[in-house]
C-alpha cells in the first residue's frame, strides 16, 4: 500500500469513528445530548483510536471489532480529560470552553461517567474477547485514576522516583490499551509485558516533553509551577547543587505566587533542562531497544508511537534522512 493509500485509509477510518460517535450519542431527549454533541464537535487528534485502528489492521482484526475497540479506548481517554478539567478548574479544552466551564461541573461529571460506561459497552460487543477487553479497560482506568489523584495530591516537589510513578500511571495505561487489545484479539497477549514496557517508556518521554514545554520558554507562565504540580524539570532542579536551592524549596512549599515567573526563568536557564532532555532521549532509546521483542505485526505501530513522542526537530531530521 502506497503512503497516499495508507493516509486515505486512515482518514476513512477516522471518519467511521466520528460516524460511530454520532450513532452512539446519548438520547436526544437526555440533557447529556447537547454536552456530548458539543464535546465531539472537536474530537482532538484521536491518537489512541489511531493506535487501536492501526494495531487492528496490523493483526487483521475484523474492521467492526477494531472500530468498536478504537472508540472504546478514545472514549475512556476523553472521559479522563473531562474529569481532569473539573479537578484542574480548566476553562478551555481543544480551543473551546471545557465541558465544566460551558455546562457546569455536574454535567461534566455525568458526561465523563457516561463515556466510561459507553466505552465498556463497546468493548463488550466483541463476541470472542469481550471479558478480556473490558478487564483491560477497567485496569487502565484504575491506573489512570491513581496517577491523577497522586498528581493532584503532590504539593511538595516530587522526587524523580515519585515523578516517574505518577507520570507512568497518568499517561501509559491509555496508550497501552489500544495496542494490547489488538494483541489479545490476535492471540499475541503472551508478548503483553514487552508492549507494556515499551509504551511506558514512551509515556515517560511524552510527559517529560510536556513538562519541559511547560517551563520553557519562560515568556509564558508555567501552570505546573503555579499549581505546584509534579514536573520533571522541577524535580531535577530541586536536586541540583546550587546556592539558591534552599530558597527555591522554601518558596515552593509556600502559597506565594508572585515569584512564580522569577523561579521559572531561573529553572529554564539552569542545567535542569539539559538533564530533562537527556532523560527523555534515554527513555526513547530504551523504547526503541524493545521493538525487536514486540510481535512483528505490531512493530510498525510501536515505531510510529515512538516517533510521535520525539521532539519535532528529531522527527524532522529523521524524515530528511529517510
Amino acid at each position: 500500500m502506497s503512503p497516499l493509500d495508507s493516509l486515505q485509509k486512515g482518514l476513512d477510518r477516522l471518519s467511521q469513528l466520528n460516524s460511530l460517535y454520532e450513532r452512539e450519542m446519548p438520547h436526544f431527549q437526555s440533557s447529556l445530548f447537547d454536552a456530548a454533541h458539543y464535546h465531539f464537535k472537536n474530537p482532538g487528534k484521536s491518537f489512541r483510536a489511531y493506535l487501536a485502528l492501526s494495531s487492528g489492521d496490523a493483526v487483521n482484526q475484523h474492521p467492526k471489532d477494531s472500530l468498536h475497540w478504537a472508540a472504546a479506548c478514545e472514549l475512556l481517554h476523553n472521559a479522563s480529560l473531562v474529569h481532569d478539567d473539573i479537578s484542574d478548574a480548566s476553562t478551555h479544552r481543544r480551543g473551546q470552553a471545557s465541558i465544566s466551564q460551558r455546562f457546569g461541573s455536574d454535567m461534566a461529571l455525568c458526561l465523563g461517567d457516561w463515556m466510561i460506561a459507553k466505552a465498556f459497552e463497546l468493548a463488550a460487543r466483541n463476541s470472542t474477547h469481550s471479558g478480556q477487553l473490558v478487564a483491560l479497560l477497567a485496569g487502565a482506568m484504575q491506573e489512570t485514576c491513581s496517577g491523577q489523584i497522586a498528581d493532584i495530591d503532590q504539593r511538595m516537589y516530587a522526587p524523580i522516583s515519585d515523578w516517574q510513578r505518577i507520570a507512568k500511571n497518568k499517561t501509559a495505561p491509555l496508550l497501552i490499551a489500544p495496542i494490547k487489545g489488538a494483541a489479545i484479539c490476535a492471540g499475541l497477549d503472551s508478548h503483553a509485558s514487552n508492549i507494556d514496557a515499551l509504551v511506558e517508556f514512551c509515556g515517560l518521554a511524552y510527559q517529560g516533553r510536556n513538562d519541559i514545554d511547560d517551563i520553557v520558554p519562560s515568556s509564558h507562565l508555567s501552570s505546573d509551577l503555579h499549581g505546584r504540580k509534579p514536573n520533571l524539570v522541577v524535580s531535577i532542579f530541586a536536586n541540583l547543587e546550587t546556592t539558591d536551592i534552599q530558597a527555591f524549596k522554601q518558596w515552593y512549599c509556600s502559597i506565594d505566587q508572585h515569584q512564580t515567573n522569577i523561579w521559572q526563568k531561573r529553572i529554564a536557564s539552569s542545567e535542569a533542562i539539559l538533564h530533562a532532555n537527556q532523560r527523555v532521549e534515554s527513555w526513547l532509546a530504551q523504547a526503541e531497544n524493545l521493538i525487536p521483542n514486540i510481535p512483528h505485526q505490531l512493530q510498525p505501530v510501536t515505531k510510529r508511537l515512538i516517533f510521535s513522542v520525539k521532539p519535532p526537530k528529531t522527527q524532522q531530521h529523521q524524515e530528511q534522512s529517510a
